[in-house]
């Protein structure tokens, strides 16, 4: 049976450049974080009856190969975090009373430097002592490695303002490869465990290959000698070029990551977690032109992995129905910088950019 597609326009006014993020906050309310052509950062929440449209208040962002950063806290208050086009410094700012916003201070939480690749959530902290709730956590390249970053206070005294300095951390160290392209950071929502997607970088040393990388933290404490550490795993190596992956888990366990690999220009998803075949590496379809790298993955009742995408100037909506088998679906024009989300009673949401146009629908994957 067809999927019910529902669609409507956010932004008409042809100024949509892109870097398009999608939250759904816990009220089950869409949010969307993208940019004009001028670097703006703009901000729409869908109210009852119309968008409501924010031009943020701070510097412009770099018009680059990636998304703003978009969280919404439990108290629904908007985060958002992206990369300064004047400086390449990590800008972070949430509204509260009003907007406030900072450089990240990304070099061993002490002063702000150059970045790449930035991306943030939020962790709502279900399982989590009150000050450790709904807490910005960062990922993004310098120096040609990965780094995490947060803002929180001492675990040995919660009671302390929270602080940047000791909770900004080396991740995945350059080598023979740079570490840390286009990184996806995510929390488990089964007991939060946060995870990186992102790649590696073989150019420097002669190759073009690009491999998918995943980091699983593994919580310390303060104390000496028990910091966080990282569990680093390849999901996706060997001849490939993997780009703009995006990450979601599922309730029972797996984790989902969807991203477009250049030398077969196909659009994949790879599957890992606790099960034999982990990692197993699936395509979703070799029907993508290359125009738009940006796809989104999102896993909804009861454990169903689907994928937006844009291909050929359309938006394209996977719903796997087997090993190794995707059925999908013309949703319509557009296509650029697609997201997804899952709400708290299993609809799909999801956006994208038609010709300086942002959209935003919902699907009914009940069927």
């Amino acid at each position: 049976m067809a999927t019910e597609f529902s669609t409507e326009v956010v932004d008409d006014s042809n100024t949509a450049h892109g870097q398009v993020s999608l939250v759904v906050d816990t009220s089950d309310t869409p949010w969307l974080a993208y940019t004009t052509p001028s670097g703006d950062v703009m901000l729409a929440r869908r109210g009852e009856s119309a968008w409501q449209h924010e031009r943020l208040p701070t510097e412009p962002a770099a018009l680059d190969e990636y998304r703003i950063g978009l969280g919404i806290d439990s108290a629904l208050n908007p985060h958002v975090a992206y990369q300064s086009r004047a400086t390449d410094h990590l800008i972070y700012g949430v509204r509260r009373a009003q907007w406030s916003f900072e450089e990240v201070p990304t070099s061993a939480g002490l002063f702000p430097d150059r970045i790449r690749f930035p991306t943030m959530t939020v962790n709502l902290g279900a399982f989590s002592e009150p000050p450790f709730k709904d807490r910005p956590h960062f990922a993004y390249q310098s120096g040609l490695s990965l780094w995490h970053a947060t803002k929180a206070p001492p675990k040995t005294d919660p009671s302390k303002p929270p602080t940047w300095r000791k909770n900004v951390h080396k991740v995945d160290s350059a080598n023979a490869a740079e570490k840390g392209w286009f990184p996806a950071l995510t929390f488990d929502r089964r007991d939060e465990t946060l995870r990186i997607a992102y790649c590696d970088d073989l150019t420097p040393a002669g190759q073009s290959d690009r491999r998918l990388r995943a980091a699983t933290m593994v919580p310390g404490t303060d104390f000496p000698g028990q910091p966080d550490s990282w569990n680093v795993q390849v999901l996706h190596g060997g001849q490939v070029s993997a780009e703009c992956p995006v990450m979601e888990h599922a309730i029972t366990g797996e984790s989902v990551v969807s991203y477009f690999e250049v030398r077969g220009r196909t659009l994949n998803v790879c599957i890992f977690g606790n099960f034999p075949e982990s990692p197993a590496v699936e395509v979703v379809t070799a029907d993508v032109d290359g125009g738009d790298r940006h796809s989104a993955c999102g896993v909804g009742p009861p454990a169903q992995i689907c994928v937006v995408h844009g291909s050929g100037g359309r938006l394209r909506f996977a719903r796997r129905t087997g090993i190794g088998t995707f059925g999908i679906e013309d949703v319509e024009a557009g296509g650029a910088w697609s997201d997804l989300q899952f709400d708290s009673v299993g609809t799909a949401h999801f956006a994208h950019i038609a010709a300086g146009t942002l959209r935003y629908g919902v699907a009914d994957t009940s069927s």
